[in-house]
């Protein structure tokens, strides 16, 4: 069995081993879409980022300068949903619309 040091560790090398990151990013937007949790979404994207050889490699797929990459990943303001666009689609992922019935009956818009 593989001990790891840290959770970031752990899912990060989880990430690595499966691959398809989509239902990970899936599960971490519908817990955005819950509380509201801006950061959450963030560290989400930058353990997925590590997974996929970190931001130096990662930024080479996005066409996003690392040092402006980084600085998006770390700031406090929220992500503009251009980046987002960029980042989930060098990810394989897109962003999408759903209505809220459809989903979830505990997903509540966050205020």
């Amino acid at each position: 069995m593989k001990i790891y040091g840290t959770l970031e560790v752990f899912l990060v090398e989880q990430l690595k081993e499966h691959g398809d990151v989509s239902g990970y990013l899936a599960a971490v937007m519908e817990e955005y879409q819950i509380h509201g949790n801006l950061a959450t979404v963030q560290l989400a994207l930058r353990y997925v980022i590590e997974a996929q050889g970190g931001i130096s490699e990662f930024a080479k797929k996005t066409g996003i300068a690392p040092q402006v990459l980084s600085e998006a990943l770390e700031s406090t303001d929220p992500l503009r949903i251009d980046t987002l666009r960029t980042i989930f689609g060098a990810l394989g992922c897109c962003l999408s619309i759903t209505p809220l019935e459809a989903v979830d009956v505990h997903i509540k818009v966050a205020s």
